[in-house]
């Protein structure tokens, strides 16, 4: 077998480079979302307090342990994540958002969000099969499932 052209889990490192050149995208993506639901979280007011402050919290978790995953996915495929928040926004399509405080506006950024992640995901998901990266293909599964349940949900929660 040629390992010249593979990295150390056996995949070609031209396809994988394309991989983690968009994992790369995720994970700034994922930063500057996680800090906008901590805000949002921090900030939400009125009669839907209780359900969405509860409810950014879960998401936050959940996007924290994204960030986590995807970070070591680009280890595992021979790349260095980047760590600082001044790089992650240089290439985030996620842009920040401060003090919200109205639960529609809020919910609403959150669904747009979760739907970029979505198309990001998508993406990804198909260069991950051409490239043969059968582990960057399940974590793509794994978060399109998890955010289109959420844009269902989120959906159906702002059209009261």
């Amino acid at each position: 077998m040629d390992t010249n052209n593979k990295n150390k889990v056996g995949l070609d490192l031209t396809g994988t480079n394309q991989v983690i050149t968009k994992l790369s995208r995720l994970l700034a993506n994922y930063q500057v979302f996680y800090a906008n639901l901590r805000g949002l979280h921090w900030n939400i007011k009125g009669d839907k307090f209780y359900d969405l402050h509860g409810i950014y919290e879960e998401y936050y978790n959940e996007i924290a342990e994204k960030i986590d995953e995807t970070a070591e996915r680009i280890v595992i495929l021979g790349g260095t994540p980047e760590n600082n928040f001044s790089e992650y926004l240089k290439i985030s399509e996620v842009k920040e958002i401060s003090h919200v405080c109205d639960w529609k506006t809020g919910t609403q950024n959150v669904i747009e969000t979760l739907q970029l992640l979505v198309n990001q995901l998508r993406e990804l998901h198909a260069t991950s099969i051409k490239s043969g990266d059968n582990g960057t293909v399940s974590l793509a599964n794994h978060g399109i499932k998890s955010f289109e349940k959420k844009i269902w949900m989120l959906g159906a929660y702002i059209q009261e």
